[in-house]
């Protein structure tokens, strides 16, 4: 370790007032903050348990303070609030591990951060300070512990295990008075043959159907279950799910002692963390990714804070109808079957396939059962196989799709009694810097019955808020970014591609008045929609071309075969997006099991055949895989990665840091203007809003922010959408409809 650490529990004023006085000498620059709550919810939980503390480099010492809001709220409250008054000003940096959580829960208490506070996360120096490589391949972790123990001090986790077997231990103590009452109770039918006695093992086997509700338990256990959950302490009940686990007992109800230790341990980590880390980004010249991260927190902040209003009956309805589909669909599995099993018994339905329908299915695993099913349709279309692994595999999407966007969020507004569902954006999840969180998956598509009838569409579930002075949802989702940005590139390695420039611009192109569009020249490039003419053929007006058809008409492909629409998505749009990711032929081969390896090759060749200029692009990147790093557009430095993840790295990369200074633009321009309508979330390349009724036309403005490039030589694109109902019912934003 680095500093010399005094750690101290504040627990009178006299004690404060020395903690400020040592503040008020060192005059330090880098601080951290921390915090242990109720919960993870980013609203509705608060925190009970405040720790904070600085560095003074010059002397190598360090100090960390703990403030209980339990025990001495009155103090804890003064301590904060006179900490963030002095952060307020002056050249100090607040530092956190996923800050952003720890400033809702100051909010929650009513004491938010100043936004002239300048915040910044560790994780954004792990990310900026390492090579661009991910944990599996030697890359750093950039959870605190898990850095701190690795790369700081072996110990680190020390107080951490005390606490996870404290709420291990009670959770089996809660648990062991379920089973002494589970004795008397009979072995369901169907599971005698595995248990003598009704277990907890017995009883968890049971709720593992994704499907089960608690009152349909059997009627014995289904009364032993509940007098025990009535049982447990109010706090703990409405957590409880199933059987108590360990992450159901809150911070706060375990040892105060050796909750403040690793409290305090958190801000002895924290900076630790932050000044190893600060000296290899300095060395690594890595700056410029740290500092737009830094301003972009409070944006997002914001953003996280509004969360999305949400149609609870539209969930329950949904799951009564999905519930009932997935037993209609286990029903047919058992008849083609003539077999009781779960669709999460991989051996048994391995050996089944081998056995049963003579097919050697090597694996059960997603990607395997894709590639051999295929196969198995090619080769031998007749086999019964088919339609069960087929019916399995719907299955396996029906219960998880229950499991992940019904009940996971019935359970959360339920919990906390609101009618919002919130989540946090990871700035640096990826090792690209695009965002992460639990919503960025939040699927477009609905999933069907097997005669098409819509069972449940998720993004059904995020409805308007008239009643709080949002009449509508707003979207601005970028047009194609990342291959606009691919097409950039292959300006910049100085072979612009014909075809992918000229889709998205009027490259070798002129006007009637004898105007040369030129990508140099920012006047012209926002000029991109205008009347255009081809260079080489004067009378034929330009259009832009079509990427995912000149792919699969570059396969072989006619544009007059009837399938034509199908090929360009199966075959075009899926090949365009993996070739961007850097898939070379053994990735085609996979996502097109069907395909000969003679049309593999012709499928993979189509692209550079369609779009050459961007093979130039993909050798500079392997050429530039022998230096040491390679910067994007934004300034940020990938370092040690191979040709073949740069090809992605610097595209993706570069789209993530435009769209995150379009983020700053836009969180500027609303509060600039005072407007009531509020970011909502980013999910992918879409922003979306919560607009106020007058305030629909700003998304003409939000538009133009998220199109604004002057440095760019590919114009940027935002297509901007509304609803006056629900997220998946988006209408095209035209002067009528304002």
């Amino acid at each position: 370790m680095t500093f010399n650490w005094l750690k101290t529990h504040l627990t009178s004023p006299e004690e404060a007032n020395e903690a400020f006085d040592i503040i008020a000498r060192i005059k330090p620059k880098y601080h951290a903050f921390d915090t242990e709550t109720t919960g993870l919810h980013i609203i509705l939980d608060k925190p009970f348990l405040y720790q904070f503390g600085f560095i003074d480099v010059a002397t190598k010492r360090g100090w960390a303070f703990s403030v209980d809001l339990e025990t001495h709220p009155k103090l804890a409250k003064q301590v904060i609030k006179n900490w963030h008054d002095y952060l307020a000003f002056g050249k100090h940096i607040l530092l956190g591990a996923n800050i952003k959580f720890d400033m809702h829960m100051s909010t929650n208490i009513g004491i938010p951060l100043a936004d002239s506070v300048k915040v910044s996360d560790i994780q954004f120096w792990i990310r900026y300070g390492h090579d661009a490589l991910s944990i599996n391949e030697g890359g750093p972790p950039l959870a605190l512990k898990d850095y701190a123990t690795k790369y700081v001090n072996r110990n680190a986790r020390m107080h951490e295990n005390l606490l996870r077997l404290e709420q291990s231990q009670m959770a089996k103590h809660y648990n062991n008075l379920l089973k002494q009452r589970l004795i008397h109770c009979k072995v369901p039918e169907k599971l005698k043959g595995t248990y003598k006695s009704v277990t907890l093992s017995c009883l968890t086997d049971i709720m593992k159907d994704p499907i089960l509700e608690i009152k349909e338990l059997p009627e014995d256990i289904l009364e032993v279950y509940l007098d025990w959950r009535d049982s447990l302490p109010l706090w703990l009940q409405r957590k409880v799910l199933k059987l108590v686990e360990a992450s159901d007992i809150p911070y706060n109800r375990l040892n105060r002692e050796t909750l403040t230790r690793y409290a305090l341990d958190d801000i002895v980590w924290t900076l630790e963390t932050f000044w190893k880390c600060y000296q290899a980004v300095k060395a690594r010249e890595n700056m410029a990714g740290v500092l737009l991260e830094n301003r972009l927190i409070f944006p997002l902040y914001r953003m996280e804070r509004v969360g999305f209003h949400t149609d609870r009956d539209y969930l329950e309805q949904s799951r009564l109808i999905l519930k009932e589909y997935i037993l209609e669909r286990r029903t047919l599995l058992k008849e083609l079957t003539s077999a009781d099993f779960k669709i999460g018994q991989h051996a048994f339905i391995k050996d089944m396939m081998n056995e049963d329908f003579d097919w050697n299915l090597p694996s059960t695993g997603a990607a395997v059962v894709d590639l051999e099913l295929s196969k198995l349709i090619r080769e031998n279309p007749n086999n019964p196989a088919i339609k069960v692994m087929q019916l399995i595999q719907e299955l396996r999407t029906l219960e998880k799709w229950y499991s992940a966007y019904i009940i996971r969020f019935q359970k959360t507004l339920e919990y906390y009694n609101t009618d919002r569902l919130y989540t946090q954006l990871n700035q640096v999840g990826a090792i690209t810097g695009r965002f992460t969180s639990d919503f960025q998956q939040f699927p477009k598509e609905a999933i069907f019955k097997e005669d098409g009838t819509e069972i449940f569409r998720p993004r059904k579930i995020v409805i308007t808020s008239p009643e709080q002075g949002y009449k509508y949802l707003g979207y601005a989702d970028f047009s194609q970014i990342e291959l606009r940005f691919q097409a950039f590139y292959t300006i910049l390695v100085g072979t612009p591609d014909l075809n992918l420039c000229r889709a998205y611009m009027p490259y070798q192109c002129h006007q009637k008045d004898g105007t040369k569009f030129n990508y140099e020249d920012p006047k012209l490039v926002k000029r991109w929609n205008e009347e255009w003419f081809l260079d080489e053929n004067p009378e034929e007006k330009w259009h832009p071309t079509d990427v995912h058809a000149a792919t699969t008409i570059a396969a072989g492909y006619s544009k007059d075969d009837p399938n034509f629409k199908t090929y360009r998505t199966k075959i075009g749009k899926k090949t365009n997006f993996a070739k961007n990711y850097g898939a070379q032929l053994g990735k085609i081969k996979q996502m097109f099991p069907d395909k000969s390896e003679e049309e593999c090759i012709r499928i993979n060749d189509a692209y550079y055949k369609a779009f050459p200029g961007v093979k130039n692009y993909h050798q500079y990147c392997y050429n530039r895989a022998s230096y040491s790093n390679t910067v994007n557009m934004f300034g940020v430095k990938y370092y040690n990665v191979s040709g073949h993840k740069l090809i992605n790295f610097l595209v993706q990369g570069s789209a993530a840091f435009y769209l995150k200074t379009k983020l700053i633009a836009l969180d500027d321009y609303i509060r600039s203007k005072g407007l009531k309508t509020r970011m909502q979330m980013n999910i992918h390349d879409e922003v979306d809003f919560e607009v106020a009724e007058d305030e629909l036309p700003e998304l003409r403005n939000f538009q133009a922010i998220m199109e604004d490039w002057p440095e760019g030589q590919v114009p940027i694109v935002a297509e901007p959408t509304f609803s006056k109902t629900n997220w998946a019912e988006q209408i095209d934003l035209k002067e009528e409809a304002l």
